[in-house]
């Protein structure tokens, strides 16, 4: 049995039967819990074989949390929340010619650009985490799956190439900023 309860109200309080069945696909299963649902709790406990994942409720006023979804190293969806500032950046890609169609008195241009593409990226925070966390950050870094949930969703790539772990003893307060770049050009050619 699975159990999700929130503390010290209980506000979210229930349980999923476990699947009897050697399917992967009835055994892999995520779990969501809409912390929506309790307004004065502080914590979640998830139960789960004996071991319990407890998750605190973090009320962030001025970033809205990101979500980003990944296949880790065992080939299962993880979810890494990042609570801090999101910055969205553009880049272009183009070519040019020089043109003789006309004089840029008369509006014409004397440069033209063609082959025009565009690809959205952004950079995130991660937010203060434990040290434990790094594991996790690498597999991101290593997954070829990564996703955002936008109203289904979003393929990513991580254009971050490499990442210094982080220490408590040194860093004191760790905070990672990873950047991502949209699976797609934003002018779609196919």
């Amino acid at each position: 049995m699975i159990t999700v309860i929130s503390y010290p109200n209980n506000e979210i309080n229930y349980s999923i039967a476990e699947p009897v069945s050697t399917n992967s696909e009835e055994i892999v299963q995520l779990i969501n819990v809409n912390i929506a649902d309790t307004t004065t709790d502080e914590y979640i406990e998830i139960t789960f074989n004996g071991e319990v994942i407890e998750l605190v409720i973090q009320d962030e006023c001025r970033y809205t949390p990101i979500d980003i979804y990944f296949l880790n190293k065992e080939g299962e969806q993880q979810i890494i929340t990042f609570f801090k500032a999101k910055t969205d950046t553009l880049g272009v890609t183009k070519e040019t010619y020089e043109s003789n169609s006309g004089q840029p008195s008369d509006g014409n241009h004397q440069y033209v650009d063609y082959n025009i593409q565009g690809r959205t990226n952004f950079k995130v925070n991660s937010g203060f985490v434990n040290e434990s966390m790094n594991d996790s950050f690498k597999q991101l870094l290593l997954s070829s799956k990564v996703y955002v949930y936008n109203n289904g969703f979003v393929p990513l790539n991580v254009t971050k190439t490499s990442l210094e772990y982080k220490t408590r003893q040194k860093d004191r307060l760790i905070n990672y900023e990873i950047d991502f770049s949209y699976s797609y050009n934003e002018i779609n050619t196919l």
